[in-house]
């Protein structure tokens, strides 16, 4: 055995008898602090006066500064311990959405906010990932599934809590410095809990490109593909769906928060049934099935007569969709140890791009032919995915 393959099996073990669980955490502030523009969206549009077609451009200010977090981390920060680039990230997020809470009354400049916060919260997205693309390679959907469930569970809590806090009164000033608050206690807890590093990370340069991308480079480009499908069709749910409850049937804002709780914790249910699912069906059939559910629930959900139809069905598209994104991920497994964070980050690349592009261009659509039909165009990307599934290797060995 290789230095490297020591160094790998030893490094969890070294750290604590189960790894995983110190992980949670990381991906439950994740889900917490990503979801949480969805559910202010209307309060702050209103506070500020900004159109409705530029709402999304909240979206899209958080996506820049996920992308600019992800040169940093590839490019600059390897020497940097994950569990000390976590803590930093924490911090800096808590200032993100501290600031324009107290301060700030222009919509431009809480563009320039929520992208210092979307910088922050990238850090503890692809570090779990990173991790269980490194040291979880003989049970890597599992691993995926179960780390995926905490995002899914703090997605489903902070709408909840958001919504609460919007039926009371609060303002989303309010909730912006509660969830500074909650990074503030996020750093410190994971400051004192240990955290295995992933082993061999080094500075991004282009020959390490060059030599992920050449590994598997048909793998590459249709796990690319379908992600960024995906997302997109997930980001128009994620970004939208509290407006369209509001603009289509007149649902306060804390009842239509209350619509993305009910679609992740579909998702996380489902991810729980999906576990057994990845011992006896390929990722790429799994996959198919989660998307093609998703596209036939979108349209019902946005074409439902009624409040309580409408709610009802969105909870069934996060059942039929939730295990699309961990089997997407789990396919870093095919590669390399050491390409493990590069290519994730490659895939959060263009979950961002995905997630801007299309969260930002369901706005015109909203505005120009409804609400419904913005909703509904998330049936359309999940519709590709499902047929690019079908081009996915089905065996453990193939690339």
């Amino acid at each position: 055995m290789s230095t490297s393959e020591k160094v790998r099996a030893a490094e969890p073990a070294a750290a604590a008898p189960h790894p995983l669980a110190y992980l949670y955490p990381i991906t439950f502030c994740s889900g917490i602090i990503l979801i949480s523009l969805g559910p202010v969206l209307d309060p702050i549009i209103r506070d500020l006066g900004a159109p409705l077609s530029q709402g999304g451009l909240l979206a899209a200010g958080f996506a820049a500064g996920r992308v600019v977090a992800l040169v940093l981390l590839n490019a600059c920060l390897a020497k940097v311990p994950l569990k000390w680039l976590v803590v930093g990230a924490a911090l800096l997020q808590a200032v993100g959405l501290a600031v324009p809470a107290l301060f700030v009354h222009s919509f431009p400049l809480l563009v320039g906010f929520v992208a210092a916060t979307g910088a922050a919260a990238t850090i503890p997205i692809v570090v779990p990932v990173m991790w269980v693309g490194a040291h979880a390679k003989h049970f890597t959907e599992q691993a995926m599934l179960l780390i995926l469930i905490f995002f899914a569970l703090g997605v489903v809590v902070s709408p909840l809590a958001i919504g609460a806090a919007l039926a009371l009164g609060a303002s989303w000033r309010w909730v912006f410095i509660g969830e500074a608050v909650f990074s503030v206690l996020v750093a410190v807890v994971i400051g004192v809990v240990p955290l295995a590093d992933v082993p061999g990370r080094e500075n991004l340069r282009f020959r390490h490109m060059r030599e992920a991308a050449g590994y598997a480079p048909r793998l590459l480009a249709l796990i690319l593909a379908a992600m960024f499908f995906y997302i997109g069709a997930e980001h128009i749910l994620n970004i939208w769906l509290a407006e369209f409850q509001v603009e289509t049937f007149g649902a306060g804002q804390g009842t239509a928060a209350t619509a993305l709780a009910l679609f992740f914790g579909g998702i996380m249910a489902g991810r729980f049934l999906a576990v057994p699912l990845t011992r006896r069906l390929p990722a790429s059939r799994i996959l198919a099935i989660s998307c093609a559910l998703m596209a036939v629930f979108t349209v019902a959900t946005a074409f439902m007569p009624t409040l309580a139809a409408s709610q009802a069905l969105i909870f069934v598209t996060g059942l039929g969709t939730s295990a699309a994104y961990p089997l997407l991920s789990s396919y870093i497994n095919r590669f390399p140890a050491r390409f493990s964070g590069l290519v994730f980050s490659i895939i959060t690349l263009v979950v961002i791009i995905s997630g801007a592009v299309f969260a930002y261009g369901a706005g015109p659509v909203g505005e120009n032919l409804g609400m419904r039909t913005a909703l509904a165009l998330g049936a359309v990307p999940a519709a590709v995915v499902v047929v690019l599934s079908f081009f996915l290797p089905t065996r453990p060995s193939d690339r």
